[in-house]
């Protein structure tokens, strides 16, 4: 058997281990519904799979925006199928103990590909701070709604403060002077890490942080029209309330990146029911449901994609070419 063959087994058999952590890490939850439950908020079959398209075009376009940076900072020219094939195998990386195996998958696959891998890596992280920034400004947008203006100074404040820190990192002699003590020995893997970072973020061009920033922001308008039809396949009537659902999967999405476990799981799942529940358009056993099956839908979102890879067609130039 070939080895081409034997990975793409090793994937399959990855995918399930998975799924069986997932429904292992959601199993208690499930435990404290009843059969009435399931009956009662069962979902409707046609909001359910436009939702879940809607999603998968959500992480795709994580793909794509991370091949832009790439263009963009000169790291390298990914054919779509390889972008595609390093940013979703990589992506398996977030469901094990620890953070850094995602980035560590996607630097050995970016190697793989013809790229540096230190460079690829930090530009996954550029981007998961892209991300992270729309996603604070969509909380300061959405949330007042609820809490009053605090939501909105504290985001604010947040994006203000991550700006100022850059550009002192970036730009001034202090940031170079802490950049310089990151180049020696002692400041080991993970400053080597930061320096890549900041090296790159040297070569951001103004016109390319906003565009990056744009993507990022209409993916969390994409996530929240997702997430909207989703909970309207439970609750038909929920789509009233897509501003503040679209905010309590901004919160609890957010409160899953930062958690120390593996894809957030459980955190993500009782900030989101606990928000869910205290909109008036979605009941409190409503709002459990979604929140524990939308585990196992944002999974297939990350999975199916995965298992699309082995069906993609090799690009007719090398990996470090592009074709499309």
């Amino acid at each position: 058997m070939s080895r081409r063959r034997w990975l793409h087994i090793a994937q399959f058999v990855l995918i399930g281990i998975i799924l069986w952590g997932v429904w292992r890490a959601l199993a208690p939850a499930f435990a404290e519904l009843s059969a009435s439950d399931f009956l009662q908020w069962r979902p409707a079959a046609g909001p359910l799979l436009l939702s879940t398209l809607l999603l998968l075009c959500f992480y795709i376009a994580h793909a794509f925006l991370w091949r832009r940076i790439l263009r963009d900072l000169g790291i390298g020219r990914p054919d779509v199928r390889t972008a595609y094939r390093i940013y979703f195998l990589a992506s398996l990386g977030r469901y094990l103990p620890g953070k850094l195996w995602q980035l560590a998958g996607l630097a050995a696959l970016s190697r793989e590909g013809g790229m540096a891998a230190g460079q690829a890596a930090a530009a996954a992280i550029i981007g998961q701070f892209g991300f992270l920034s729309t996603g604070l400004l969509l909380l300061a947008l959405v949330l007042p709604e609820w809490a009053g203006g605090l939501p909105a100074l504290l985001g604010g404040g947040a994006l203000i403060t991550a700006a100022a820190g850059i550009w002192v990192l970036v730009a001034t002699p202090l940031g170079h002077g802490a950049r310089e003590k990151l180049r020696k020995p002692d400041g080991g893997s993970l400053g080597a890490h930061i320096d890549s970072v900041l090296q790159l973020a040297d070569g951001i061009r103004p016109r390319h942080a906003l565009r990056w920033l744009a993507g990022y922001g209409l993916s969390w308008v994409l996530l929240g029209m997702a997430f909207t039809i989703f909970c309207a396949a439970f609750v038909p009537h929920a789509a009233v309330a897509a501003r503040p659902i679209a905010g309590a999967l901004a919160a609890s999405y957010l409160a899953g990146l930062v958690a120390l476990v593996p894809a957030g799981v459980g955190v993500r799942e009782a900030a989101l029911a606990s928000l869910l529940a205290s909109t008036a358009a979605i009941p409190v056993p409503a709002a459990v449901v979604i929140a524990i099956t939308s585990r196992i839908w944002f999974s297939a979102g990350e999975l199916i994609p995965v298992a699309i890879v082995p069906l993609l067609r090799r690009p007719a130039t090398p990996p470090g070419g592009e074709t499309t």
